[in-house]
């Protein structure tokens, strides 16, 4: 039943990215921080979150270019936590954020379709078109929910090969050199940024 909340909670949220809102609450350090308390883990969810912006802060959308979606991230990660060690939550959250920013990207071409239709209603005059946008907000929540859902049962099914020693020390190198990695792309953007500014 938590996960099942988890998940719808995580899907709302997510409706802040794009469809609506924009106040932020959709960044990860906030989404996994939130989650984390609900599934029962604050001080993880909270450092899952704090790892995913680092990363995601990265990537820069300029123009059409999606970014990995950094709710679906904290949500998998949260959703995982318990069930497998959290250095492979983070990465596993972080390649469901990679992979659900190409699934985004076909959701917003869907999404023009409802653009188009607003249009028309108001060029004609008619300007009832809230039903519209809501069916629009339905379809990003339901994907967003079923793919939610899809990876963490995926990667549940897999916790008994995925709590293995090898697999923890692995993913715990491997968390650490992606946050140096990070860590260090962040430090030469920003030194760049000092410099041209100087």
């Amino acid at each position: 039943m938590k996960t099942l909340f988890v998940i719808v909670l995580g899907s709302l949220i997510n409706l802040d990215n794009v469809s609506a809102f924009q106040f932020l609450i959709s960044r990860p350090s906030f989404v996994a921080t939130i989650l984390g308390y609900i599934a029962g883990y604050p001080l993880e969810g909270f450092l899952i979150g704090l790892l995913l912006e680092l990363v995601i802060l990265d990537f820069s959308p300029i123009g059409g270019t999606t970014i990995p979606n950094g709710t679906a991230s904290a949500v998998v990660s949260v959703l995982l936590l318990g069930r497998i060690n959290p250095y492979l939550c983070f990465i596993i959250g972080l390649f469901a954020g990679e992979l659900y920013s190409y699934i985004e990207k076909y959701l917003r071409i869907f999404r023009n379709l409802f653009n188009r239709l607003v249009e028309r209603q108001i060029s004609s005059y008619d300007f009832n078109f809230g039903k519209l946008v809501i069916l629009s907000m339905l379809c990003d929540f339901i994907v967003f929910a079923i793919y939610s859902y899809v990876v963490y049962f995926v990667f549940v099914s897999f916790s008994g090969f995925l709590n293995s020693n090898y697999l923890l020390n692995v993913s715990r190198v491997a968390t650490l050199g992606i946050l140096f990695v990070t860590l260090t792309s962040l430090y030469f953007k920003f030194k760049n940024q000092v410099r041209k500014n100087a």
